[in-house]
């Protein structure tokens, strides 16, 4: 079992990540504005790609540091989400590990006006070869996919 894991640190921030956009795709307040809101969906994305980065990083977890390449390289969600990461990083995709070519496409925002505060919620497409997917359902199955990996390391 390993213990005191530095790379804890990272998927705790990734889970964080995943709640707001859990909550930018079911509804929240609107009280920011929708760029904010983008840039909450793009750093889950980031931060989800990035956890491997942590753990191959963490000496903690060296004996299992080599195999988080091959589990990503074995997972078509975590290699969406490699692509988009790397897309959002540079502008455009360089070097694709998918061979989807993912890209963020439309923003369907719902506006819910009544009583209460106005509530707003956000769903994003990503456009791939394939066809075009749920981002939501995308990160979904990206922490489904950590979840699994992280519990097999401990």
């Amino acid at each position: 079992m390993l213990n005191l894991a530095r790379y804890q640190e990272q998927y705790d921030r990734l889970n964080r990540w995943y709640k707001r956009f859990k909550e930018i795709n079911d509804g929240r307040t609107h009280d920011k504005p929708s760029e904010i809101y983008q840039d909450d969906v793009y750093a889950f994305f980031i931060n989800c790609y990035h956890l491997k980065d942590w753990i191959k990083n963490d000496t903690v977890a060296s004996s299992i540091a080599n195999n988080v390449e091959n589990y990503i390289n074995n997972n078509p969600e975590l290699l969406l989400c490699a692509d988009i990461c790397n897309g959002l990083k540079h502008l455009c995709l360089i070097s694709e590990r998918s061979r989807e070519r993912p890209e963020f496409g439309k923003k369907i925002a719902k506006l819910y006006i009544g009583s209460g505060p106005i509530t707003i919620a956000l769903k994003y497409e990503i456009k791939t070869d394939s066809g075009t997917i749920d981002a939501f359902d995308l990160a979904t199955k990206c922490m489904k996919a950590w979840e699994i990996f992280i519990q097999s390391i401990k």
